[in-house]
């Protein structure tokens, strides 16, 4: 009955209703990449720390703590870049201490390095795409495939010419979507390392996040402007700041965007445009938004925090 209330209220207002958190989560360090992996979510810190927790009651399930890191009469904790999870295994990206990164797997309480340094890979992203093999996003924008068994790159992919902005795997990890500070998008079939598509015209600069649902790519940019890729409709939403981050709903039917420099999210509905609700919270600006169904976000930026919000 509230609900139905509050639907009511904003439709006979037509003023956009503004949400605060539900909840508020703490990490060991500030937050630099967050996933949602079989009803759990996992997110790295600057400390070198996973934080885990069950994404239902919010509890704080357990961590993983990345090697130290030995340099020249230096030893140290590093930070931890990107995280994912599947079956059993956690992967982790972490400093090394010199100009490339260090990749680890932990698996059966053990930790096991998968790439050092001396592969000269700059790594901002790791993702799964099965349980044998990585999908990294380099800093070059080079996307490589690696197999874990046999501890070889099986590909390595220039997606575009510029520097890496995000990537973002479709549902069933078929295709890859790559977006770049050139505005375009690159679909990668991700067992080939083949180009598929390129798409353009929606973002005319810097891609800083993406999002993939069903057979739609949302997209966030340096020319504040939000992309909305469909197999038909598609458009863009101008907003009035650097979109930093982006999220789509398991059904692709509603959309969430940084809005504001006031660290404010918008929600909207993809098939009318029609702006939802307004989100606020957070202390920093978010660069990881992702829907745990179609009326619960989480959100989280480069702070120790990850907030709930409750979506009509």
């Amino acid at each position: 009955m509230k609900t139905l209330f509050f639907l009511f209220l904003l439709l006979i207002t037509g003023v956009a209703a503004v949400i605060n958190p539900s909840t508020t989560l703490k990490t060991d360090g500030l937050i630099s990449d967050m996933v949602v992996r079989e009803g759990k979510i996992y997110v790295s810190t600057d400390t070198g720390i996973v934080n885990v927790f069950d994404s239902v009651s919010k509890r704080k399930l357990s961590s993983i703590t990345a090697p130290n890191v030995s340099t020249v009469g230096k030893v140290f904790t590093p930070k931890i870049y990107s995280v994912d999870h599947l079956a059993s295994s956690t992967v982790i990206v972490t400093e090394s201490g010199e100009s490339f990164r260090n990749v680890y797997l932990w698996r059966d309480n053990k930790m096991l390095k998968v790439i050092d340094n001396s592969r000269g890979l700059l790594i901002k992203k790791v993702r799964f795409l099965d349980v044998s093999h990585l999908l990294f996003g380099l800093s070059g924008d080079t996307i490589v495939l690696m197999d874990l068994n046999k501890q070889t790159l099986v590909y390595q992919v220039q997606a575009g010419g510029g520097v890496f902005g995000d990537m973002a795997l479709s549902p069933k990890k078929s295709l890859l979507a790559v977006g770049d500070e050139s505005g375009e998008i690159v679909q990668i079939e991700t067992l080939s390392g083949r180009k598929i598509k390129t798409l353009s015209g929606l973002n005319l600069d810097a891609i800083n996040g993406l999002s993939y649902q069903q057979n739609t790519i949302l997209s966030g940019g340096h020319d504040r402007r939000v992309g909305v890729y469909r197999p038909k409709g598609s458009y863009f939403i101008e907003t009035d700041f650097f979109v930093y981050a982006v999220g789509l709903s398991p059904s692709a039917s509603k959309g969430v965007y940084t809005d504001g420099d006031e660290n404010e999210l918008q929600v909207f509905d993809l098939a009318t445009q029609r702006k939802i609700v307004r989100l606020k919270g957070g202390e920093t600006l978010y660069d990881s938004l992702i829907f745990l169904d179609e009326h619960t976000l989480i959100g989280s930026g480069e702070e120790n925090k990850i907030y709930y919000w409750r979506i009509p």
